[in-house]
Order: structure tokens, then sequence, then C-alpha cells
């Protein structure tokens, strides 16, 4: 080859160089600096500790029966830290709940706040004993510009630090997600499609950069789910350690409850989403999980048409404690026969199932874990 070939050649490769390095400059950093911090909590592995649960008087008929059930069914040693707008508020709370043995510790913000936990911010582990924990915060909260409860919900991490400093520091990404977007075990995170749609191009230039980025703040392997259902990753799929993935399955669902086909009164989804398209998103998950390695167990789960509205047993907080291995499953009135099925896939995979009647909750878009976030495993 010619010399001016070669020089040309370098001299293309060094403007393209330098047109990258100028482009990333453009972008803003979006990782914090976590060497001092272990990696993302498990949602399957190790014992709770402490747990957070928010709580405004407004949603009570929404969330008591939910939190009665679960947190009366949690051991003592559990601190459970209890988030309201006001004290009046915290004891609005406690003063309903009955036969808790776990510690419930107020936390009060003096400004508005939603009922959701779980969205609010991801929990890290220290490095080692004696040093704190981190709360990482998303960038901003969906609507916070126009909805003053979620406007006060990006200051809750802060509130949590604030109270224990010691314990935990709070720092916010640069990067846009919700805490129900990410399920995680001890090595591998999933994270749902929608938070590559609300960064790439936005605060990263694309869905490689995206991983990169992930992968050095939780410290774990990432998988971004490419097809999946439009919903937080908790609502369709959960890890149960030993390598399991469980995956929702509306089929299993519909081949149960007969009420899902004739659409009856009686039904507690009235407009079910049993559509191929719906369908062929749970198994594009499934497949994911399975060429990640995973063994995959399917569960059922209803969808309804209106994309946030789910019947799931998939919404669950997971324990482990004195060698046994615990899931908090939701339940729903007027489905005991998909919560008997749940239950038995649960226990086939060694679990103590025990439930937490979520009817109130779910036709909000949410469930157990959407209410509960959990700050420290041991």
């Amino acid at each position: 080859m010619s010399d001016w070939r070669i020089r040309s050649g370098v001299l293309i490769g060094l403007v393209l160089a330098l047109g990258y390095l100028f482009f990333r400059s453009l972008w803003p950093s979006v990782s914090p600096p976590l060497r001092t911090h272990a990696a993302l909590l498990s949602d399957c592995n190790k014992s709770i500790e402490e747990l957070v649960i928010q709580y405004v008087p407004d949603a009570a008929e929404i969330v008591l029966e939910t939190y009665q059930q679960f947190l009366s069914q949690l051991p003592k040693e559990v601190s459970v830290y209890v988030v309201c707008p006001s004290a009046k508020a915290c004891q609005d709370l406690i003063g309903r709940l009955k036969e808790i043995k776990c510690r419930l510790v107020p936390l009060v913000t003096n400004h508005p706040i939603t009922t959701w936990s779980r969205d609010r911010w991801l929990a890290f582990g220290p490095l080692e004993p004696g040093r704190p924990g981190l709360i990482l915060s998303p960038r901003e909260e969906i609507a916070a510009r126009v909805w003053p409860q979620r406007q006060g919900d990006q200051r809750v991490a802060e509130d949590l630090a604030a109270f224990f400093k010691e314990k935990f520091e709070s720092k916010r990404s640069a990067l846009a997600f919700d805490g129900g977007d990410f399920v995680a075990d001890s090595k591998t995170v999933f994270i749902t499609p929608n938070v590559l749609l609300r960064n790439e191009g936005i605060t990263v230039p694309s869905s490689i950069e995206l991983k990169h980025v992930l992968e050095g703040i939780l410290q774990k392997e990432v998988i971004l789910l490419g097809k999946a259902p439009a919903h937080h990753a908790g609502m369709f799929m959960m890890p149960a350690g030993r390598k399991t993935m469980l995956v929702g399955d509306p089929s299993l669902a519909s081949a149960s409850l007969d009420c899902l086909q004739t659409r009856s009164a009686a039904c507690p989804i009235l407009h079910p989403d049993l559509s191929a398209d719906s369908q062929s998103r749970f198994d594009a998950v499934a497949e994911t999980a399975r060429a990640a390695g995973y063994r995959v167990v399917r569960i059922p789960v209803v969808p309804d048409t209106d994309g946030r509205t789910y019947l799931t047993y998939l919404n669950v907080i997971i324990d482990q404690r004195d060698g046994q291995r615990i899931v908090y499953m939701p339940t729903y009135r007027k489905a005991e026969k998909l919560n008997r099925q749940a239950e038995r896939i649960w226990q086939g995979l060694g679990y103590q199932v025990r439930r937490v009647d979520c009817t109130a909750t779910y036709i909000h878009f949410g469930s157990l874990r959407c209410l509960v976030n959990v700050l420290k495993r041991a």
C-alpha cells in the first residue's frame, strides 16, 4: 500500500478517535465513586435486618391490610423504618397495627411523600463492618415537577441518611431509573427496558455505555432486558437463589382461572391481557434468563390491558433466617385457586410461604415489594 494511503488511514483514525473523545466529553458523568461500598443488595440472599416503608393516612385503605399482615409476620430482629410526612401520620399507622414483633422506628420527613417506597432508591451494603452503606437515588422522580408528593419522594434517601448518619450515606445518580426497574441475586442484576429508554441519548450515548456504567455502579453483572412487559421487573420476574429465576406466565393463570376467559364480575381482573403479544413478552424474559444460565420456573400472572394492574406472585419479599428460606407472597381475594398454585411453586423451590393479602393494593398498580424497600441484609 502506498505511503499516502497509510498516512490518510492514520489521519482518519486519529480524527475519529478525537471525535469520539469530544463526543464523550459532552455526556455527564453518571458513575459515582462507589469503591467504598459493596454491591447492590440481593433480593434473595441473606437475612433482612432493616427495611423501609412509607405511609400517608390518605393511603390507609390501600396499604393498611397489607402492612398489618406483612409486619405481623416479621421477627423481632428486623427493624422497620416507618417514613411519614408528619409525626401524626406515624402515630396513625403505629396506632392501627396490632401484634407486631418487629421494631418500628418512626422517621418524620416534614414534607409530602407517597406510600410507595421501592422506587425511591437502591441500597448497597457497606464494604466492611463499621463502614456506612449507600442509598443511591435516581436523578429525579417522574412527575416531580408537578406532583408535590413525588417531589417529596426525591428527598427520602437524604432523610434516611440524615437520620442515620453513621450507618448510611446518600448519593444521587445522574441516571434516570426507578428502584423497581431492578431485580438482583448475589451476582447478577436484571434491568427493565425502561431504564435504557430513559437514559440512551440523554445520560449515556448507547446501551453498551449504559451497561458499562451500571456494572461499575452496581458491582454486579448487568443484563438489560430487551423485550419485556412494560412494568417494573418485580411484577414479572424474581430471582429465587441457586441460579433460579421465576418468570410470570399468563397462560398458566388462564388455564387455572376460568373467569379470565368469560370476563366474569367475580374475576379479580376484569380486563386481563391474554393476547399473544402479552404472552410473548413474558416468554422473552424467560428466554433471556435461560440464555444467562438460569433455571427458569414459570408461575401464573395476570396482567391487565392497562399495562399497570398486575395480579402477580413475583412482587415478593424474600428472607433467609435460621437456615430457612422464606417468601412473603402477595395473595388476592377472588383468586384462591391461583394463590394455592403460586404457593405450591414457591414451596417446590424450598421456600416457606407467608401470605400477605394485597387485594387493596394491586388495583393501584403495585403490590408488596412496591411498598417495601430492603435497606440492610446481614
